[in-house]
């Protein structure tokens, strides 16, 4: 039966209350949006007035919701919490509504089994669907997914992440095989030492910076006290000795900090040619075996 054909309410009794009287006009909003088939905004509507004030019609109005969105494994996940509500609230009509959405979405589910291939178990594993963690028990079980692409991770202590999107289609089965994760790479010497360079390049062109800035401070103040070379006291001519020794210093340390920039650049670039990250990636696709199965997907990356 259709949700078309259903006129259910909410629930049976609400609560008094603002979020017990938000959450009714969000569920009739929500129906009239269904009525005009515009799905895509009823479902949050429906969603946060199940939130706001749960109710055994709220959840089998979302159901149908999502069930017109195409997306059957959250309409068959929602159509078995509405059987539930059903069965608590003595609503044998309800339940038996539920129950044949049920039965008519069990061929349509698509299917998403994630397995871990051989030597792909290490320390510190976490596997992930579309951010959601997976947990051992449910590896290799073929779990319902709504239609369309779905992002399959897994990272590990000390080792390179993996990472694949796969596209599920209504009444079908995809298998992702986890491979064994690559050892982590880390950042390479030669990486290392264009950061350690550059550190230094920064460090010598801002010590050049300041002595430059102090040779041109006591340049100025010896030209007001000397004339040319010649100067009338010690004091004159320290100062004039301090600005020609600010002057050398600058002088080294401007040129220490262009060569230790240069050094990092050309660093920089020899640890990307020598980079192995682009061709450390495979994808290896495969028929799977088992009924309405599609394919088995597994790589590095």
């Amino acid at each position: 039966m259709g949700w078309a054909a259903l006129v259910l309410g909410s629930g049976t009794a609400r609560a008094e209350g603002s979020a017990a009287e938000e959450a009714e006009a969000l569920f009739r909003e929500a129906r009239q949006l269904m009525a005009d088939k515009r799905f895509a905004e009823a479902c949050p509507k429906l969603a946060e007035s199940h939130r706001l004030d749960p109710g055994g019609g709220t959840i089998l109005n979302l159901a149908f919701c999502h069930e017109a969105e195409g997306k059957t494994a959250t309409a068959y996940r929602e159509f078995g919490e509405a059987l539930a509500w059903a069965r608590t609230d003595a609503r044998p009509d309800r339940a038996e509504i539920a129950h044949a959405e049920l039965d008519a979405l069990e061929g349509k589910l698509a299917r998403l089994v994630i397995v871990l291939g051989p030597g792909a178990r290490a320390a510190g594993m976490v596997v992930e669907r579309d951010g959601t963690t997976i947990a051992d028990a449910s590896l290799g079980a073929p779990v319902p997914v709504d239609p369309g692409e779905h992002v399959v991770t897994a990272t590990a202590d000390g080792k390179e992440p993996f990472l694949t999107t796969v596209r599920v289609s209504p009444g079908k089965r995809v298998t992702v095989v986890v491979p064994p994760l690559a050892p982590s790479r880390g950042p390479s010497g030669t990486r290392i030492a264009a950061h350690v360079t550059a550190g230094l390049s920064v460090v010598a062109l801002g010590t050049g910076a300041i002595f430059g800035i102090r040779a041109l401070v006591k340049e100025d103040e010896a030209s007001a006290r000397c004339e040319g070379t010649v100067c009338p006291d010690a004091t004159s001519l320290d100062v004039a000795e301090d600005g020609r020794r600010a002057a050398k210093i600058a002088d080294v340390s401007l040129g220490l900090g262009a060569a230790c920039l240069l050094s990092s650049a050309t660093l920089y670039w020899i640890s990307r040619a020598k980079s192995p990250a682009d061709a450390g990636t495979s994808i290896a696709v495969a028929p799977a075996a088992g009924s309405g199965a599609t394919l088995l997907l597994g790589g590095t990356f």
